[in-house]
């Protein structure tokens, strides 16, 4: 699993560097929603991440992070890393501002 922390906007083009990455995955035939991390407390979003996961999604989006969400998604990295299906994984979150 490969974890990926956004903060602030890419380059000069005025979108989001989340937005970025959606549309490099949209142009590589891989159109995914952003996971709002604002609507989720405590582990709602380690179970939205989950379930994400277990669709078939190998890159998972997420927007509005706090620090607290960041932490626990590098723990929950931690608990699953000897866990072969999640070696493709790669989950990009947006930091909040």
């Amino acid at each position: 699993m490969l974890i990926h922390v956004l903060m602030g906007n890419a380059g000069g083009c005025g979108q989001s560097q989340l937005q970025q990455e959606r549309d490099r995955l949209a142009q590589a035939g891989k159109d995914h929603s952003i996971v709002n991390a604002g609507a989720y407390a405590g582990d709602g979003l380690l179970s939205i991440l989950e379930v994400r996961f277990n669709a078939g999604q190998q890159d998972i989006l997420v927007d509005d992070c706090t620090r607290s969400q960041i932490l626990e998604v590098l723990a929950w990295q931690s608990c699953v890393e000897d866990d072969d299906r999640f070696d493709d994984l790669v989950v990009h979150l947006a930091r909040r501002n």
